[in-house]
């Protein structure tokens, strides 16, 4: 199957993108509950939580605040702040005053948080390019899988007609 995209009716391109969520979503489900079943029989750590620390350990060697994690998970900061709290039950992360203003905390990655980042995201990352090897040969997500392959602005845009 293929998708139109490029010089194509804006109708059509809406429907064209309509189609392609309809189609993610249950890839995403699917991509997640393999990722969590793994992580957690291999790794004893589920999806969110490895996820959330990798949003930590992206700001090493500095601390993070709850914001900045929240950012990079696209969640919202009451949500980033619950993840972050089972990660500091678990003894992954930390909380630290902020030397800038005392009111407010960071984030920083313990030494078992770190251990277990570098552990788990090689198995993240072998198990998604698996899935997506996987699932570029089902005809119901390959033309979704070759659009969220494609290389970083590769992806001709949509020009419209310049107004006459």
């Amino acid at each position: 199957m293929t998708e139109p995209y490029g010089d194509e009716d804006p109708d059509v391109a809406t429907d064209a993108d309509s189609r392609i969520w309809e189609r993610l979503r249950p890839l995403f489900t699917t991509v997640e509950y393999r990722m969590d079943r793994t992580l957690q029989s291999r790794h004893g750590v589920s999806l969110a939580s490895l996820m959330t620390l990798g949003a930590v350990a992206r700001g090493r060697p500095e601390p993070a605040t709850v914001g900045e994690v929240a950012r990079r998970l696209g969640v919202t900061a009451s949500s980033a702040s619950r993840a972050l709290a089972q990660l500091e039950r678990s003894g992954w992360v930390r909380r630290v005053p902020s030397p800038a203003d005392r009111r407010t905390s960071r984030v920083e990655m313990t030494r078992a948080g770190h251990d277990k980042w570098e552990e788990a995201r090689h198995t993240l990352d072998r198990e998604l390019d698996a899935a997506f090897r996987v699932l570029a040969f089902d005809e119901r997500y390959a033309h979704v899988v070759a659009r969220l392959c494609r290389a970083p602005g590769s992806v001709p845009r949509r020009e419209r007609p310049a107004p006459s």
